[in-house]
């Protein structure tokens, strides 16, 4: 497993990067910074992808709270430590890497549906900031 602070810092900085580049290339027009801010939450994905794959972030045993050898649960819910409840932000940020690939992709090819991609995936990646904090606080 990896410590708390990489857990929470990396999909913090990156969503607050990739968000920010993403929103100044689409206001100043220029597509390089939109494709950089694109790539940024490309790269985010990946990073939750290989976290969840490699059992950095969530065990298969870190998530049952019952304890193998007596039977009976070893910890409550609400004590569940940081990577096991950081694992559904860790599983949308897959999902939003998706997003920003199609946003990415469509913007290189210079689609119209890029703006469209790019709202739905700025705000999703505004909720995953806001959910990471809430969890954070819980």
């Amino acid at each position: 497993m990896i410590s708390d602070y990489w857990v929470v810092t990396i999909p913090q900085w990156g969503i607050f990067a990739g968000i920010t580049v993403l929103i100044y290339g689409w206001a100043e027009k220029k597509r390089g910074f939109g494709l950089i801010g694109s790539g940024i939450l490309v790269l985010l994905g990946l990073y939750a992808g290989w976290a969840v794959l490699s059992g950095m972030v969530a065990p298969a045993n870190l998530i049952d709270p019952v304890d193998p050898f007596t039977g009976e649960k070893a910890f409550l819910p609400e004590e569940l430590p940081v990577e096991g409840r950081v694992l559904p932000h860790y599983l949308g940020l897959i999902l939003n890497g998706v997003l920003a690939l199609a946003v990415l992709l469509t913007d290189l090819f210079r689609k119209k549906a890029a703006k469209v991609l790019k709202i739905i995936t700025g705000f999703f990646s505004v909720f995953l900031f806001f959910m990471l904090i809430s969890m954070l606080r819980s």
